[in-house]
């Protein structure tokens, strides 16, 4: 039985029909969701909190698990679908991944001294998101390889490592700022780096990072699906993390700070 079910299941996996359909729901997720977000908080972070129900996992444990979906599915994807040996293309695009995941999904977790629970809603969501964000992008990346000598490819990794570094410097000025324990006050107006003109500059450098990712495969139906998701799901979120942050601290908040774009949005 089991020995019957594995080759129509890589079959079902490497069927263009398969690939075309699950792209076409991945593609349909961003004009969803994003209006939603513009006026309801997604339940996790300083978000946190029931949405219909009050149903919530461990914060830490279940990000971990959903987010290390995506990488799994990338790396079965490129393991079933491309050619051995994988051109250096394929070979950069697959380590680009997996460097941020490996972050996104064991390192940002450990480093963080705590997150918040993930409502239900937040956990599924983030799950069925990823196993197509992690399936397209892996089939694509296998189905295609291209040239390195190309312009696109410096420019894209260029983006790509600075929007990195963007991400995780802030996010390590953020945990700082949850170890600097005080009874008396909960949160904090963070500073340092691009803080000095956006709320979420975290957000800016993960955008950055995904626009660096679209530039290298340059057509990529599925990587530009991945940015506009990340724009989609971030963008929103970061105007509603400024205005709570103009709500919370009034008059010490900086007037001039944007929400995620420096000088413009």
């Amino acid at each position: 039985m089991l020995a019957e079910l594995i080759p129509k299941a890589i079959a079902t996996w490497r069927d263009p029909n398969t690939y075309n359909a699950l792209l076409t729901a991945y593609a349909l997720m961003p004009p969803i969701y994003t209006p939603i977000l513009f006026w309801i908080d997604a339940p996790y972070g300083r978000f946190a909190g029931n949405l219909f129900f009050d149903w919530s996992f461990p914060g830490k444990w279940t990000w971990c698990i959903v987010e290390a979906v995506s990488p799994v599915m990338f790396t079965l994807s490129m393991l079933l679908v491309a050619p051995s040996p994988w051109e250096p293309s394929q070979v950069l695009l697959f380590r680009l991944w997996m460097a941020h995941y490996i972050n996104r999904a064991v390192l940002h977790p450990y480093r963080a001294p705590s997150m918040a629970p993930l409502h239900a809603i937040t956990s599924i969501a983030m799950l069925g998101f990823n196993i197509l964000n992690g399936y397209t992008n892996g089939v694509w990346c296998a189905r295609h390889s291209f040239p390195m000598n190309t312009l696109n490819v410096p420019v894209g990794l260029g983006l790509w490592v600075l929007g990195f570094a963007i991400n995780v410097y802030h996010d390590n000025i953020l945990f700082n700022l949850r170890r600097a324990k005080n009874p008396k006050q909960r949160y904090f107006i963070p500073h340092g780096g691009l803080f000095k003109f956006v709320s979420c500059p975290n957000y800016f450098g993960e955008a950055i990072e995904w626009a660096g990712f679209a530039v290298i495969t340059w057509g990529s139906y599925p990587a530009l699906t991945f940015l506009a998701a990340t724009i989609g799901n971030l963008f929103p979120r970061a105007t509603r993390a400024h205005a709570w942050y103009q709500n919370e601290f009034k008059e010490e908040y900086p007037s001039s700070r944007k929400a995620v774009i420096p000088f413009i949005f």
